[in-house]
């Protein structure tokens, strides 16, 4: 009886081992074949906690995703509390309607106004964070690097070699850092136009002293016309800036823009830095220091120059640097200016704006432009997914969108807008078990994610507007030139065709098709800067310049003739945008 109840034993043990084996088996086979399951340390990484980033994190937090959210820096805010950069740029509809709602607008509710206090940004950004139990807050942390399987960022690695791993990842970095170590393809600056230029990067000056009331009250009679306040926003003396004379060759100054700081102190974004790499540590620090240089003597310009600033001084300057333009996304979609200006409201849109296309100076030859001012457009949910990658959407400045479009979408509400959309994205991919790239293609998901943005406050109306131009003849040539960069509608649309051309526009029109179509083969005159209205002798005076073009071989005085300059002299901006396109389509041929 005991050696049978022995047996009974042994056999019991052995059934019990082999049990434990199976679903200890059991577990490893979940453990590695399940993408979407608890295999990982969270349900979504967030990299970068710049207003987009925070937007992203507590929208896919507040879907029910464990988020853990990480920067290099060690204090939430990035632009706004280690670049200083005050006003929000806002955007509204031609009804008046908000299209930054959502968790923008919860955002902006706690601030002074549109410009505002950063410390009391990054205590708001701080406080709506610390709301959510789902997240992971884990600042001082470099990212080094990506591992990446096929289609899909597997983990990024921290410093100390930590790999943090997550079935979607949504990139918030100014720069698109995540994006560009896992491989995705990119344009920099504007590359896409054929040039290597950027726009310009800004250190905010820091500046206590001024007369705030003295300051304010001498804005309406500014003559540049540019100037005005409203609330603790200032803006304007930029005829008077452009008489700054700088210590640094590759450092100017345009208008002020002020945000006036809870202790009195304001802070200034005028300083452009030019010939900056903000790709390169090393140049990125260079720039800052040149700027720091550079700031003792622009304020002392300000203390003689302008009204309200006589007893100003220098508090300090902003930690880093106001970088606008690096990396562009080559996405499953690039939003155009076209998309802006023309007002397009895609399928699959998942944020609106209408933001003035802003695009500041490139180089001291350069004083920027405002290529046009759109009424209202819509930004797809294919300008987040990088091609070629199935896990990853890019928020913030780095998405999917055009140098020139770029203007206008890199303001941080939109840029917030367009994060909540991510997050929101990031928990219907888990939670139908799809990945970014068939999210992109599925319709009926596409919808369910706009309902449930509406859901969270997000405005994501239909609409219909007309355009500038719309069916004007001269239209086509005009979206040509414009697709360039190479004519403006400004703040009112008007291109103003039936005004006379000054030498400037003719400079502008023809030296930037020489640069960016034709690589520069050809070398013209450059009189960016002469604003006086040009005769036919001085356009034929100007287009002889052109060295290296036979005028004779490309039919010169035929192509005056057709245009009609040989009858009548009056050179309109209309009519000698059509014969300049058409001769400098010629001359590349």
């Amino acid at each position: 009886m005991k050696r049978r109840g022995r047996r009974r034993l042994k056999k019991s043990k052995a059934v019990f081992f082999a049990i434990a084996l199976l679903l200890v088996l059991l577990l490893l086979v979940a453990f590695y074949a399940n993408r979407r399951g608890s295999t990982y340390d969270y349900d979504l990484i967030v990299v970068g906690s710049d207003p987009e980033g925070i937007a992203a994190a507590i929208s896919g937090a507040r879907n029910g995703l464990s988020v853990l959210l990480v920067d290099r820096r060690s204090q939430v805010g990035g632009l706004l509390t280690q670049g200083w950069l005050s006003t929000l740029d806002m955007n509204y509809d031609p009804a008046g309607n908000l299209l930054t709602q959502g968790i923008f607008l919860e955002f902006f509710q706690q601030l002074e106004g549109i410009s505002f206090d950063i410390n009391t940004a990054g205590r708001v950004l701080e406080r709506m964070l610390a709301k959510e139990d789902n997240i992971t807050l884990s600042l001082d942390q470099k990212m080094n690097g990506v591992l990446r399987e096929k289609e899909e960022v597997a983990a990024i690695i921290l410093e100390g070699g930590k790999r943090v791993t997550a079935p979607c990842f949504i990139d918030a970095t100014q720069d698109a850092d995540l994006a560009a170590l896992a491989g995705a393809g990119f344009t920099l600056g504007m590359e896409d136009l054929g040039s290597k230029r950027r726009q310009a990067v800004t250190l905010v000056l820091g500046v206590g002293g001024v007369d705030w009331g003295q300051l304010i009250g001498a804005l309406p009679h500014d003559p540049s016309g540019q100037s005005g306040a409203f609330g603790t926003s200032a803006w304007g003396f930029l005829e008077e800036m452009r008489g700054y004379r700088p210590l640094d060759p590759q450092i100017r100054s345009r208008g002020l823009n002020i945000g006036l700081q809870n202790n009195g102190d304001l802070l200034i974004n005028a300083m452009h830095i030019f010939d900056v790499d903000a790709l390169d540590a090393a140049s990125r620090e260079l720039a800052l220091e040149r700027g720091q240089k550079e700031a003792k003597f622009l304020i002392r310009y300000m203390r003689q120059n302008l009204p309200g600033f006589g007893r100003a001084y220098l508090v300090a300057t902003a930690p880093e640097l106001y970088v606008r333009e690096t990396r562009h996304l080559v996405g499953l979609y690039r939003l155009t200016i076209d998309d802006l200006l023309e007002h397009r409201d895609f399928w699959d849109k998942i944020a609106l704006g209408s933001y003035p296309v802003d695009i500041q100076a490139t180089a001291m030859d350069d004083w920027g432009a405002v290529i046009g001012n759109p009424a209202i457009y819509s930004i797809p949910f294919r300008c987040l997914v990088p091609e070629g990658l199935s896990n990853l959407l890019v928020v913030g400045r780095g998405a999917s969108y055009d140098s020139l479009a770029h203007g206008s979408t890199r303001v941080v509400p939109v840029g917030m807008a367009v994060g909540e959309a991510a997050g929101v994205a990031a928990a219907l991919s888990l939670e139908e078990k799809v990945n970014f790239l068939e999210l992109s293609e599925n319709e009926s998901q596409i919808g369910a994610l706009q309902g449930r943005l509406k859901k969270q406050g997000a405005y994501l109306e239909d609409f219909e507007f007309p355009y500038a131009l719309q069916g004007h003849p001269l239209y086509p040539l005009i979206k040509e030139l414009r697709s360039y960069g190479l004519v403006t509608g400004r703040y009112d649309n008007n291109y103003r065709l039936d005004e006379p051309i000054q030498l400037r526009d003719i400079s502008l029109v023809v030296g930037g098709y020489l640069e960016r179509v034709l690589g520069n083969r050809f070398q013209a005159k450059n009189l960016s800067d002469e604003q006086s209205e040009a005769t036919l002798g001085d356009l034929l005076w100007f287009l002889e310049g052109i060295k290296g073009a036979d005028l004779e071989a490309l039919g010169l005085d035929a192509l005056l003739e057709e245009h009609g300059f040989g009858r009548n002299k009056t050179l309109s901006r209309g009519k000698t945008f059509a014969f300049l396109l058409e001769f400098l389509q010629r001359l590349g041929e």
